[in-house]
């Protein structure tokens, strides 16, 4: 699929991310998504073979939107810099818990359990592999690697940091720059 199949199987997965975030992953039908970018349910079913497709794409979207962030913050981050790296990834975790987000906890009381757990699976082996390659590479050619086991570190570390902060809202920067740092063992580099 090119040009306007792609961009009907994008606006296919956007419907349905929106639909979810309004009234829940469970109650969405085929019909909805399908009236939502005012196509015929046939037509749907062209781009996806069912609505567990269409969630498998939206979970991916919304990886893909979170890892340029991710890949946006490290384009400008100052290298060998860990105090701000660590105020800067304290600052994007919370906006990703924010309330509009994938992870805000709208999105499990609409019925969407079994997604979010998916989501964040997902989210958590993808953005602990783009760490791996990515941030501890350069750690590791400055200062060595004072963890091991990197990428399972960093999917405890994110599944941990994603639930603690959504039953912990008001829990301080300091105390998760605390946290981030003793889990990778980098409190000696601050």
């Amino acid at each position: 699929m090119t040009g306007k199949g792609d961009a009907r199987r994008l606006a296919i997965v956007r419907a349905a991310r929106e639909i979810c975030m309004e009234k829940g992953f469970s109650k969405i039908t085929v019909s909805d998504i399908a009236a939502r970018v005012h196509m015929t349910r046939s037509l749907f079913y062209h781009y996806f073979p069912d609505k567990d497709a269409v969630a498998d794409a939206v979970l991916d979207d919304v990886v893909e939107e979170i890892l340029a962030k991710l890949a946006e913050w490290d384009s400008t981050r100052e290298t060998g810099n860990i105090d701000k790296a660590l105020d800067d990834i304290v600052h994007l975790t919370r906006a990703l818990i924010a309330d509009e987000s994938p992870f805000s906890a709208r999105m499990i009381h609409e019925g969407n359990a079994e997604l979010y757990i998916r989501f964040i699976d997902r989210i958590a082996d993808r953005i602990a592999d783009w760490f791996e390659r990515a941030t501890v590479h350069d750690f590791e050619i400055h200062h060595g690697l004072p963890i091991t086991n990197v990428h399972e570190t960093f999917f405890m570390l994110i599944v941990g940091l994603i639930s603690l902060l959504r039953s912990h809202p008001d829990m301080t920067d300091a105390t998760m720059r605390s946290i981030i740092a003793q889990t990778l063992h980098i409190t000696s580099f601050l």
